[in-house]
Formats: structure tokens, C-alpha cells, sequence
């Protein structure tokens, strides 16, 4: 290897070490923003700003935690400099796309699980190598994996998993057990100690546990905070409690605010401080191992890195300044860390609603495990313990909590815990210079509280376990991913050199703009939608008028698919077909969603609103049925020609232009009269429909003459039919769309007179 090919390899290792903290801080953000965001403790820039604050001075608590890039997974001793390049390359490359995949899928994976498992891949693929080269046996290549660290480091990892979801069901349990859901009622009582219990907890576990794994305090002042940590922690305690009293007392502020605020700027503190090194450790480590191979004056293929195996890492403060700087501004400006912290907020929220995830028969059996479990219990627990149980978690006070708090997920005692629980256990494992997943530990803990809550229940218990599940599955193929492509990465390099090396560069280039470019337009699109539906919750708005506007934008958009979907017919263009079907996919998730809301809104209605009850009701169940039978109507004529199916007859192809002229008028009139509800629209619209619907009839009997008379195929004859009665049922649920507006309209009038 050559000089030039060494320097461009350090220079690529520090490339891939800041977009390596662009995407994996993007991904790792919802681990630190999820409780403040879910409950709104502060304004959402608040909320990054705080966080970037504990980032940057996390950052410089990182110093002494490089040992897992460095051996933690291999022995180092055994490679020689031009192969351990061959295996930091390789991670840094993976590492990217990985996460990069998961933050565009908006599911939250772990940056240390990924790091471990790309560095056990690709070093295990370059020990082959090297084994291979050498002649030696093949169970020398086990030499090179550091294998008794790596157990202790995996298992660790995933046991998270289990202690931080019974750590958060068992502890939120308690908590809300003292507060309930009417928390404000108690909050004067001991709302005060339990923010000052929770604050001194975080300043333990961050500042007292942290510091023992930096360089900026001397030694001298590490050895004086253990020795006086007790009568610390206990002024540190009086003083916190004191505070919030008298800013609960006086500044009217929610001590439970301060805690969440805090716990937000401590966790991402904490969590600089543990996953930092899953950026900077491999690029930082390789620097290194340059510096000391710059020093020797060895041939890079004979070096061999006793060096990395026999010497403490110590990274100069400025690095990881620039670390913290880097990840800060991603927080502020990724859009992908938004998306990924939307998924657990809206696992854990309290209320029930749209869910994201479709629930499965695994899910459903642990629902029905648990709800015979639940019963089970209720039967041996005492009724005095029961009784005292139901008053703290009472049905009507969850609603209260959440009706009152309709924006938030989940209220502030919660947050609180969630950030307090998830602090303590990875600030603990940070200390022992474990390398804790903060994600796994973050949202099992937020998915333990939630249980706690009863956030999980009937209405949505199968979906958010379907979630649940869906998200740890993908922790597990992360591993495998991890670790397959960084040994697919390495063995490229390793023998293909130069040209292995442009070629894995310029795919890992061409993958992000890709990427990018495709996040960013479904971004644009869902944000439109969203605005759309965020009409609906507007107080100041004629929400019928608002309703028709809806109605309106969707019958305009149905017209236009359904003529898509006639003209890819008759040109057999699969195309078209295509192009229609996708939007009316998402013409009908938009259609789904508007009926949740329209039946969410419904419920802020006085008891003397029926009308207006059964109008979004109505109008929201038969917009979704024109667009159903929409859809039918394009999943079965795409189908047919991707299938190579006998197209239509030239007779049929005729009576479809003469079909959508007719479903254009209809089309027409239908939007004229709900849009201006004037009796001559309306019977304009009558006389459409009727030339409509005796067209379509009549040409249905003729079809069916046809059928029996020429003998066409099954396959045809059952396509050219369901055109007509798709068609039929289309113009049917248009003419009740727009009775039901007329019937509206009528009562409206009755009123006036009466009045």
C-alpha cells in the first residue's frame, strides 16, 4: 500500500467520521428529545436548544471510552497497519448506510449495537484474509476476535433491553401510583421533593459517576468529590428542592418542567458521553495508528499494532469539541431526527388514534396472554390493594389527562420519568465504561412507563406491540446487516484495492443522494397531507364549510384517477396504471385518516350539534367508499395488464370513451352543486346521474350477451364486467355525497324558518 493511498484512507476515515455523526445523531436524537417533545414541557426549540447545551459538554466527558474501537472487539496486535485500515474503512463505509437506512425508514436502531457488530464482521473477514494468505490454519483466524470481550459486550447490550423495561414499568408504576393521572392535585404536596430527588439523581449519575471518564478535572478534585460524595448529594438535594418550592410557589412554574428540561439536557449529556465513540472512535483510533506508523519508519504491510493493543487513547478535548459542535447542529437541523423521534412518541402516547403499525398474530397472542394474566392477578391481589389501585389509575382521570392535553402524547410525570430512569441506567453503565445501547435503554424504559401508564390499552394494544416488536426485530437484523456488509466491504478492499476503494466510495455517495433526494419529496408530501388534516382541529372555522372543502379536493382527485385508470386501459400502459394506483393509495390512507380525525373532533361537539355529528360522519364514510371502489377499480386493471391478459375488444374500448365522458359530466355536476347547493345544480345533477346509471345498465346487459354469445375468456369477461360495476357503484356513492350535503342543506333552511 501505497503513501498517497494511506493519507486519502485517514482523510476518507475523518469524512466518514462527521457524516457518521450527521446520520447516527439523526437516528440517536429520539433517545434524548422523545419525553420533552411527547409531553410539550417547553417550545420545541427550547427543547434543541437544551439539548445541544448537554452535547457539547457531554462531549468532553468522552475521552476515556475508546477501548471498543480500539480492542474491544479485536485484537489489534494481531493486524498489521495496512489491514486495520482495510477494517475501519469497512465500518465507517456500513456504518453510514445503515444508519442512514433506518433514520429514512424513521425506526430507531442502535449506533453501539452497529459499531460492535461492523467491527466483528470486518475484522473477522480481514483475520481470514490474512489466514488464507499466511497458509496457516483455519482456525487461526479466531485469534483475531477479541472473543470473551465481545460476549460480555453483546450480552450486556441486549440485556438492556429486559432491566430497562422493568425498570421503567416497575418505577413509573410507583410514581404514578403517588401522583395519578390528576396530578396538578398533588403536585403542591410533594411535586417539590420529587423534582429535587430527581434533579440530585441526575447530577449524581452525570456529574459525580461521568467525570471519573475525563480529563478536564485533576485528579485532586476527582479524589475530594469521592470523598465528601454523600454530604453533597445531600446539600445538592436540599438546595434543588428548595429551589423548586419557591418556583412552584411564587413563579407558578410545574417543578415536573424543570425535571424534564433537565433530565433532557442530562441524557443528552450522557449520551454524548456513551456513543460518541460509535462516530469518532474508529476514524480517531486509525489516526493513531498513522501517527504511530509515521514514527516507526516500518513498511505499512510489516507494522504490526501492538501500539493500539498496549496504549491508553487518550483524544485531545478540541476533537471532541468538534464532535459535540457537529452532532449539535444536526439536532437542530435534521430532518430525519424529527421523523425518527415521531415513531416512539407515538408508541407511547396515551391516547389511541392513528396508529403506524399493523398489528400481527404474534402481537395479538401477547395480548391475549397478557389480558388472561391481568385477570389471573386480579383475582389473588386483595380487594383493599385493588380498590386504592383503581382510584390512582381511574379511567375517567386518564381521559381527563389526556382530552385536556389533546396535543401532548403523554403527560409530565411521565416525561419525568422516562428521562430520570433512562439517565440514571446509562450515565451508571457510561461510568463503568460500558458501551450501553442508549437507544435500547431510552426506548425501553419509554415503553415500560407507557405499560405503566395503560397507554396499551384494548383499542390500541395489538398495534403498539406490533410496534414494539417491530422495532427491537429490527435491532436484531441491524446486527446481522452490520455485520454481513462490513465483511462484504472488507473483503472488497481487501482484494480489490485502489479500484475496490473508489467504487465502495462512490456507492456510499451515490446511496446518500439518493437518499436524501428521496426523503425530502415523501417529506413535502406528508407534510401536505398533514396540513390538510391539521383543519380539522382549528376552533374558529365553519368546520362544515371546511369538511366540503375536503370533500371537494377528493372528488376532484378521484375524477382524475379514475380517467387515469380508463385511459391506461385502453392504451394497455402499465404506466399510467401504476401511477394512478399509487395515488389512489394514498388517496385512501388520507381518506382513513380524515375519518379518525372527523370522529376525534366529533367528540369536542356539543350534545345539540347531531347534524353536524352526522354530516362529518356520513360525508367521512362515503368519501372513503368512492375512493374504495376507486381503488378496486385500479388494482384490478393494473393486475390484468401486468398479468398479459387479452386486452379489451375494440367495441369495449369505444363504449370506455363514451363511459368517462359521461363520468366527467357526473364528475362535474356533482362538484358544482355541493360547492354552490342551488336547487338548478342540483337538478342538473339528477339528470347525470340517471343518463349515467341507464348507461351503465344498459351496457352491462349487452356485456352480458356478449359473454355468452362470442365465448370470450374468463379472465376478460370478468375484467370488462367489473369496469361497468365499479363504475355503476362510483356514480352511486357520488349521488349520496351529494344528497346528503342537499339534506344538510334543507335542515339548515328549516331552522332558519323556524327561528
Amino acid at each position: 500500500m501505497t503513501v498517497e493511498i494511506i493519507l486519502i484512507i485517514i482523510t476518507l476515515l475523518f469524512i466518514l467520521a462527521i457524516a457518521d455523526l450527521i446520520v447516527g445523531v439523526s437516528n440517536d436524537a429520539v433517545n434524548f428529545l422523545n419525553s420533552a417533545i411527547g409531553s410539550k414541557a417547553a417550545p420545541y426549540k427550547v427543547i434543541l436548544i437544551v439539548a445541544i447545551c448537554g452535547i457539547i459538554i457531554g462531549s468532553m466527558f468522552s475521552s476515556g471510552i475508546m477501548e471498543i474501537a480500539r480492542k474491544g472487539i479485536f485484537h489489534p496486535e494481531f493486524f498489521t497497519f495496512d489491514k486495520i485500515l482495510f477494517v475501519f474503512l469497512a465500518v465507517m463505509l456500513t456504518d453510514i448506510i445503515l444508519l442512514d437506512i433506518f433514520n429514512t425508514m424513521g425506526l430507531p436502531t442502535s449506533t453501539t449495537v452497529s459499531i460492535v457488530f461492523e467491527l466483528l464482521g470486518a475484522s473477522l473477514m480481514v483475520g481470514l484474509l490474512m489466514t488464507f494468505d499466511q497458509n496457516a490454519a483455519i482456525n487461526e483466524a479466531f485469534k483475531y476476535i477479541n472473543f470473551e470481550s465481545t460476549r460480555s459486550i453483546i450480552s450486556g447490550i441486549f440485556l438492556s433491553i429486559i432491566i430497562a423495561f422493568t425498570s421503567g414499568a416497575i418505577i413509573h408504576y410507583a410514581t404514578r401510583y403517588a401522583f395519578t393521572f390528576n396530578y396538578q392535585k398533588r403536585l403542591s404536596k410533594i411535586g417539590p421533593f420529587y423534582a429535587g430527588l430527581g434533579l440530585t439523581t441526575i447530577v449524581y449519575f452525570l456529574l459525580i459517576k461521568g467525570m471519573k471518564g475525563t480529563t478536564i478535572l485533576s485528579e485532586n478534585a476527582k479524589e475530594w468529590i469521592d470523598l465528601y460524595t454523600w454530604p453533597l448529594m445531600l446539600g445538592i438535594l436540599a438546595i434543588n428542592t428548595l429551589i423548586c418550592f419557591i418556583v412552584y410557589k411564587f413563579a407558578k412554574v410545574n417543578p415536573l418542567k424543570i425535571v424534564v428540561l433537565a433530565g433532557t439536557f442530562s441524557l443528552a449529556m450522557a449520551f454524548a458521553g456513551n456513543d460518541l465513540v460509535n462516530f469518532i472512535g474508529v476514524p480517531i483510533t486509525g489516526f493513531l495508528a498513522f501517527e504511530n506508523w509515521q514514527a516507526s519508519g516500518v513498511a505499512p504491510e510489516s507494522l504490526y499494532q501492538t501500539y493500539l493493543a498496549g496504549n491508553d487513547v487518550i483524544v485531545p478535548n478540541y476533537m471532541l469539541l468538534i464532535a459535540g459542535i457537529v452532532m449539535g447542529l444536526t439536532i437542530w437541523l435534521s430532518a430525519k431526527a424529527k421523523k425518527v423521534t415521531e415513531t416512539e412518541v407515538n408508541l407511547s402516547r396515551q391516547d389511541e388514534g392513528e396508529e403506524r403499525f399493523k398489528p400481527n398474530e404474534m402481537s395479538r397472542n401477547i395480548v391475549r396472554t397478557s389480558m388472561r394474566l391481568g385477570s389471573l392477578l386480579n383475582v389473588l391481589i386483595p380487594e383493599k390493594v385493588r380498590r386504592s389501585y383503581d382510584l390512582s389509575f381511574e379511567k375517567s382521570k386518564l381521559r381527563h389527562a389526556t382530552n385536556t392535553q389533546e396535543s401532548t402524547a403523554f403527560d409530565l410525570v411521565r416525561a419525568s420519568s422516562n428521562l430520570i430512569i433512562a439517565s440514571v441506567l446509562i450515565a451508571w453503565a457510561t461510568s463503568l465504561k460500558l458501551p450501553l445501547s442508549t437507544t435500547y435503554v431510552t426506548f425501553m424504559v419509554a415503553m415500560g412507563s407507557s405499560l405503566a401508564d395503560k397507554a396499551w390499552g384494548r383499542e390500541s394494544a395489538v398495534y403498539r406491540v406490533a410496534g414494539v416488536m417491530s422495532v427491537i426485530g429490527g435491532w436484531f437484523i441491524t446486527a446481522l446487516i452490520a455485520f454481513s456488509v462490513a465483511a462484504i466491504f472488507a473483503f472488497i478492499l481487501y482484494k480489490g484495492g485502489t479500484v475496490g476503494l473508489v467504487l465502495l466510495v462512490l456507492t456510499v455517495i451515490f446511496y446518500n443522494i439518493i437518499s436524501h433526494v428521496s426523503f425530502s419529496r415523501k417529506e413535502k408530501l406528508s407534510k401536505m397531507k398533514n396540513e390538510k388534516l391539521l383543519l380539522l382541529d382549528e376552533n374558529d372555522i365553519d368546520i362544515i364549510q371546511t369538511h366540503k372543502t375536503m370533500t371537494l379536493n377528493i372528488i376532484s382527485d378521484v375524477k382524475n384517477n379514475y380517467n387515469s385508470v380508463l385511459e391506461g386501459i385502453q392504451l394497455g400502459d402499465k404506466k399510467i396504471l401504476k401511477a394512478a394506483n399509487k395515488n389512489l393509495n394514498e388517496l385512501e390512507d388520507y381518506s382513513r385518516k380524515l375519518r379518525n380525525k372527523s370522529l376525534k373532533f366529533i367528540r369536542n361537539l356539543k350534545t345539540d350539534q347531531v347534524g353536524l355529528a352526522k354530516t362529518l360522519v356520513y360525508s367521512s364514510d362515503l368519501i372513503h367508499d368512492i375512493i374504495q371502489s376507486n381503488q378496486v377499480l385500479s388494482d384490478e386493471s393494473l393486475n390484468y395488464v401486468k398479468n398479459l391478459h387479452k386486452m379489451p375488444t375494440r367495441n369495449f374500448i369505444l363504449l370506455l370513451n363514451e363511459l368517462e365522458e359521461k363520468m366527467n359530466s357526473l364528475f362535474n355536476s356533482a362538484y358544482v352543486y355541493i360547492e354552490n347547493e342551488d336547487i338548478a345544480s342540483f337538478e342538473k345533477l339528477i339528470e347525470e346521474r340517471n343518463s349515467v346509471r341507464d348507461f351503465i345498465n344498459q351496457k352491462l346487459e349487452k356485456q352480458i350477451l356478449d359473454i355468452q354469445n362470442e365465448k370470450m375468456g374468463v379472465k376478460q369477461s370478468f375484467f370488462q364486467t367489473n369496469i361497468l360495476l365499479q363504475s355503476r357503484d362510483i356514480q352511486a356513492v357520488l349521488m349520496r355525497i351529494s344528497k346528503m350535503y342537499k339534506k344538510q342543506q334543507d335542515s339548515i333552511a328549516n331552522d332558519s324558518k323556524e327561528i
